[in-house]
């Protein structure tokens, strides 16, 4: 019986793909690496200042109980709470992102805190 020869991989211009390494054996060597595993402290601390926000809204709002606005109030808390679900979605994903993914989902992540920004300037107008 003869051997047959080992199959090499190739890709259509006829250059070798790169043998993963034995460390790297079970991740395809196509996909980018994640790098960004380091940002989940710093998104953490966006995530915890947003529920500091709007736990002293929250607390404020629980004092307004018969106001003639209340329902104003709590739209623009209902609103507060959209804008903080935005961020904590944004900094869920982003750690576990790769390139244009990651990008992604950074930009989603500033236009998320852009919005609970307007949200908490549209609060302290409406309730000093």
């Amino acid at each position: 019986m003869s051997s047959s020869p080992a199959i090499n991989p190739s890709r259509p211009d006829g250059s070798e793909l790169a043998q993963p390494t034995s460390a790297r054996w079970f991740k395809n060597p196509s996909y980018p690496e994640r790098t960004h595993q380091a940002d989940r402290a710093g998104l953490a601390t966006t995530l915890k200042s947003c529920d500091e926000k709007i736990t002293a809204v929250r607390k404020k709002l629980g004092l307004l109980a018969n106001h003639p606005r209340r329902a104003e109030y709590e739209k623009i808390f209902h609103q507060l709470q959209g804008g903080r679900d935005q961020i904590a979605d944004a900094a869920s994903r982003m750690p576990r992102e790769a390139g244009e993914l990651y990008h992604e989902d950074a930009e989603r992540l500033e236009f998320a805190k852009q919005a609970f920004a307007r949200f908490m300037a549209r609060w302290d107008a409406v309730a000093s």
